[in-house]
């Protein structure tokens, strides 16, 4: 599960970095794959491993660091309780306590802060809603440092990997705050995926973040402008651009192939998670933040999400993080492609409906006649 995602390398080389004060308790397979990954920096005296939970632990351990690689969080947490009633000694789990750590940009063996008494806030949208560009603003002044901390294989290991949403979220606290506040963004495909795809467990969810104390924001974009922005990124195997807009991509971008079939059903994904994204601020009485006013009028954007966490920039330690360009002035590709998919909307406009049931359905196990009714609610 965390080996077959795109954290897998930082797992790997985390594992791999650790020297002769470590002790890895994991299935073979995992050493092995460990040890074909071993770079020419790796420590010369590597670390113990175990393949299954040591009967005791012997006095010349007492200060090594325990890193547990379960099968799933149950039996880590299992195992973590065992190695701990032995002796006190510094034990930490893939799934509850390095993930995380690495999910927020810090040291796996990161010894994380206490959660009593941050604020807590969250940016809930669809992707391409200008999170990335506002969580940099808010982390540079000082608001937390947000990011997209449920995504995979965290997404992942919350539901297959039985970590569950509560704990997964206050492991993350602990490691990604900074000034007191917790910042995050949950972006409607991930947060879908860790709540099993289950309409009634994402709204429970999202309430006990709400009981917990977090603020929530929606972000929303105009539902074409989401898809076609979503559709040109995977053509071009690229997200986000930082710093200057090089010619080698700009090329790529004004060649970009618009392929009807590939927009429309980007279009239905989008309009599917908008709707559930709908449905729970409507649900929970989240406020709304237009992307329009995050490209226009940024200051006020942030002045409002301060006065309602509790944060004032001016005396924060503000981050350094990268601000993402804008491209849509850059080429033309833009406007074509929203063109084009204005055409196909227009000539597929009875397969709209259907199709965005099927989808919905999908998403949220709702049925037939469920998944009508939130489309119904969203359209007014």
């Amino acid at each position: 599960m965390l080996l077959a995602s795109e954290t897998k390398g930082d797992i790997i080389k985390f594992l791999g970095d650790r020297g002769p004060l470590a002790h890895i308790i994991a299935p073979r397979w995992v050493k092995d794959l460990v040890s074909s990954g071993i770079s020419a920096n790796s420590p010369e005296r590597p670390a113990q491993w175990s393949h299954e939970l040591p009967a005791g632990i012997a006095s010349a351990e007492s200060k090594v660091n325990f890193i547990v690689a379960a099968e799933d969080a149950v039996q880590e947490r299992g195992f973590v309780a065992a190695l701990r009633a032995q002796r006190k000694t510094r034990v930490f789990g893939i799934f509850q306590h390095v993930l995380p750590a690495i999910l927020s940009g810090a040291n796996g063996l990161a010894t994380g802060q206490s959660v009593a008494g941050i604020n807590r806030y969250a940016l809930l949208c669809v992707p391409r809603s200008g999170s990335r560009y506002l969580a940099a603003v808010l982390s540079n002044r000082g608001m937390g440092a947000p990011r997209e901390h449920i995504r995979e294989p965290l997404a992942c290991v919350i539901t297959q990997g039985k970590l569950g949403f509560a704990a997964a979220m206050t492991a993350l606290e602990r490691f990604g705050q900074r000034n007191g506040i917790f910042g995050t963004k949950l972006i409607s495909t991930f947060l879908i995926k860790s709540s099993n795809r289950r309409m009634p467990e994402l709204n429970a969810n999202v309430a006990w973040m709400i009981d917990r104390g977090y603020q929530f924001f929606r972000l929303e974009r105009p539902l074409a402008e989401t898809a076609t922005s979503s559709y040109i990124a995977f053509l071009m195997s690229r997200w986000h651009f930082f710093g200057e807009f090089d010619e080698a991509s700009r090329a790529k971008l004004d060649g970009l192939s618009f392929e009807s079939s590939a927009a429309f059903e980007e279009y239905v994904r989008f309009r599917a998670e908008q709707i559930i994204v709908d449905a729970v601020a409507r649900q929970h009485g989240i406020p709304t933040i237009a992307y329009s006013q995050i490209e226009q009028d940024i200051d006020g954007v942030v002045g409002r999400i301060c006065a309602a966490v509790g944060g004032t920039p001016q005396a924060l330690t503000g981050g350094a993080v990268r601000l993402p360009i804008p491209t849509r002035s850059e080429s033309p590709t833009y406007t074509r492609f929203a063109r084009n998919l204005a055409e196909v909307l227009a000539e597929r406009q009875q397969d709209i409906l259907p199709r965005t049931v099927r989808k919905l359905r999908n998403l949220t196990g709702l049925d037939k006649a469920a998944a009508t009714r939130i489309i119904e609610e969203a359209a007014g």
